[in-house]
């Protein structure tokens, strides 16, 4: 079996940028800078993907700014929302696009859910802040359902929900095929577990990169039961694609899953993982092209039906001789 056989079990993740300057400081970061693209270069980014017969892109808008409840995710002329009629204005159907559907890219505090505050400051010490902070699932139900509709209208063909709410596909379902866009596919960040190993993504793209606690939404690396049943319940409530984050820690899940289901596995190489290779073949400690390849073809061999991978662009090209 050779993972490259077929370049579209690839997914390539991409991080739009409304604000140019935003985009050039986030490239002198020196770390994801393929997946990255400033609004006005799209169509000269996506044929390069093209070229490299790369058809399936996960979207990630980067605003120019940011509010408490992340309301320009949902606007109909945010920067996801004309990136996707963009692409698909010169390209059509040759573009697969699956949108992020979340609101920490578009709020002040970087949690995936609205936030809320328990408790009294009932401490000794007064500037001790004692306060709980949870997350009102409810409220990010109904933001992720307009953000939906918004990504809908906007030609959008997968929405990818990665926010980790109770009943977020069972929801979403429900306001597509109320709202007409049943033919709108919904690949669920189904068992996206709380790890460090997002860090680099959010250093680069996120107004608040320093630690963010996502524990009580996210699942835990020690719950394989939880794991295996937050992808079930997805399914049952009507998702096309489930997905399983991070991956090179978590291929026993892959396996148990995909042993479990014929619905399409989709297993994201994260950015953490992306960066660990990166700084090794910096140093000359290994070979990348080698790695990334064997270690993409493991995820294969694992189980995974689809692959989201920032290795992609640079390896294909590799490969390609191009």
């Amino acid at each position: 079996m050779n993972v490259f056989d077929n370049v579209g079990d690839f997914i390539f993740p991409i991080f739009v940028y409304e604000c140019e300057s935003n985009y050039q400081n986030s490239l002198r970061l020196r770390n994801l800078n393929d997946s990255k693209v400033f609004i006005n270069n799209i169509p000269v980014f996506i044929q390069k993907l093209i070229d490299l017969k790369i058809c399936n892109i996960l979207i990630f808008g980067i605003p120019a700014k940011r509010d408490s409840f992340g309301a320009s995710s949902f606007d109909k002329n945010g920067i996801t929302q004309n990136a996707i009629k963009t692409i698909k204005s010169n390209f059509g159907s040759r573009v697969n696009i699956i949108s992020d559907v979340c609101i920490c890219q578009y709020n002040t505090s970087g949690h995936c859910g609205v936030c809320c505050y328990d408790g009294a400051n009932n401490s000794n010490e007064p500037k001790k802040n004692t306060r709980i902070l949870k997350i009102d699932n409810d409220k990010t139900l109904s933001i992720l359902g307009k953000i939906s509709l918004s990504l809908s209208e906007s030609g959008t063909d997968f929405i990818a929900p990665s926010s980790m709410m109770d009943g977020q596909v069972f929801y979403l379902r429900r306001v597509l095929e109320n709202n007409d866009y049943d033919g709108i596919k919904i690949m669920s960040y189904s068992s996206k577990h709380n790890s460090s190993l997002y860090t680099p993504f959010r250093s680069n793209n996120f107004f608040k990169s320093d630690f963010i606690d996502k524990s009580s939404y996210q699942n835990s690396f020690y719950n394989l039961s939880e794991s295996f049943r937050e992808v079930i319940m997805d399914i049952d409530e009507g998702a096309d694609w489930v997905m399983i984050k991070p991956s090179l820690w978590y291929m026993d899940l892959v396996k148990m899953m995909k042993s479990y289901t014929d619905t399409p596995l989709v297993v994201q190489n994260v950015s953490g993982e992306y960066a660990l290779v990166q700084a090794a073949a910096d140093n000359k400690w290994l070979n990348k092209t080698e790695w990334s390849a064997l270690s993409l073809m493991s995820m294969r061999r694992a189980g995974a039906d689809k692959i989201i991978s920032y290795f992609i662009f640079e390896l294909l090209n590799k490969l390609l001789d191009k």
